[in-house]
């Protein structure tokens, strides 16, 4: 079922943050993002003949001014990463349209690795990773929607298709961050307990 993916971890990130986060003002802007997401993700509009979802145009306007926040060559470097990332997420779902047989996996698995892989390579930070994987994600939405108008297709910008694809590969990114500070949290309750011990 399309959609399944995008509120399995929807909801299952909402909890994590809403329980166990530290009570900061960063966990109650992720926690209302994710409820807004989820709420829209069900609306959509139509602009200039595009039908467009409303999770779809929030993760654009927050991301870009995100986006907008960066200056000199990290944005010129940006770009560069984000139109590469677009023409893997379109390439990906035109090689898809056309050519079916090639995908040996489930097609959401298979698109979230590729954005992952795009996204190691391009980027080291977990948060620029995320930022790089939503921007490219929704402007490979677009671009793969507006090639589909010359030809008469609907298609609607953000379904849930697109939301499948963003929210597993955006899990795995969240998952790799945790396991990268495993070790520094085992270290330091190792450490406590060695001070605990020796007193």
């Amino acid at each position: 079922m399309e959609g399944g993916y995008f509120y399995w971890i929807s909801w299952f990130l909402w909890i994590v943050y809403t329980f166990f986060a530290p009570k900061n003002r960063v966990r109650l802007l992720i926690c209302l993002y994710v409820l807004l997401l989820m709420t829209l993700s069900i609306y959509e509009v139509t602009i200039l003949s595009f039908h467009i979802s409303f999770a779809y145009i929030l993760m654009l306007v927050v991301s870009y001014s995100f986006v907008m926040k960066q200056t000199g060559t990290a944005f010129i470097y940006f770009f560069f990463a984000s139109a590469s990332v677009t023409m893997l997420y379109a390439t990906f779902h035109f090689l898809l349209l056309f050519d079916p047989i090639w995908v040996f996996v489930e097609a959401t698995w298979l698109l979230a690795l590729a954005l992952l892989f795009a996204s190691f390579a391009l980027y080291r930070s977990f948060y620029e990773r995320l930022l790089l994987l939503t921007v490219g994600c929704c402007q490979g939405d677009f671009l793969y929607a507006f090639v589909l108008k010359q030809f008469s297709f609907p298609y609607l910008i953000g379904s849930f298709s697109f939301l499948d694809g963003w929210a597993l590969a955006s899990a795995c990114l969240f998952i790799w961050k945790w396991l990268e500070q495993l070790p520094m949290y085992i270290d330091g309750r190792f450490q406590r307990r060695t001070k605990e011990v020796k007193t």
